[in-house]
């Protein structure tokens, strides 16, 4: 049974992390927008920023039902998706970007995610067009990423394994109850 204390502390932590996603994904946005209008962005943003402040006055219990969760889910995919088009990024920019949710869908380590989200950071710095040269907007994709992994692995490992798995011992499985057969008759 989860007490009040750490459902207050889980929610915090939650909204921390999503507002990094939050951060990150508007400086990515705006500074990629540079040949085009920022407006639309900057209100996907503040929707985001909005609802965060929304989220707080949230009851912790009610926070992290089902029905609460995944709403918040599909609209945060689909709010970093529509920055990452109306700021015009490349096709492998978005490649990156769902390969790291599918990341955090199946790793259940969150280092081990935050460490392949670098990797793949650095590895999408590869396949840019560099002769622009090494402007912000490339360099913001590693921390773009990290934030998306950190986010996404935060709301998904507790949810599969029912913790965070520590740095330094790989989690016990759980005990389930035992299978009984059903006999039909």
């Amino acid at each position: 049974m989860i007490r009040e204390a750490e459902a207050i502390q889980r929610k915090q932590r939650f909204l921390l992390c999503r507002y990094a996603l939050i951060f990150v994904t508007g400086a990515v946005g705006l500074l990629e927008t540079a040949q085009s209008s920022p407006v639309p962005v900057a209100v996907l943003i503040a929707l985001a920023m909005f609802s965060n402040l929304f989220l707080g006055t949230v009851p912790p219990f009610n926070f992290f039902d089902a029905t609460m969760q995944a709403p918040i889910l599909v609209t945060d995919t689909a709010m970093v998706s529509s920055v990452l088009l109306l700021s015009r990024a490349s096709q492998e920019f978005f490649l990156f970007f769902f390969f790291i949710l599918i990341m955090a869908a199946k790793i259940e380590n969150l280092v081990a995610l935050l460490i392949g989200a670098v990797l793949i950071g650095v590895t999408s710095l590869l396949f840019t067009d560099t002769e622009s040269g090494w402007l912000s907007p490339l360099l913001m994709r590693i921390p773009f990423l990290l934030a998306t992994a950190l986010f996404y692995g935060y709301v998904v490992l507790p949810e599969r394994t029912g913790q965070m798995t520590p740095i330094g011992r790989p989690a016990a499985p759980a005990a389930r109850p035992p299978v009984r057969a059903r006999v039909s008759a």
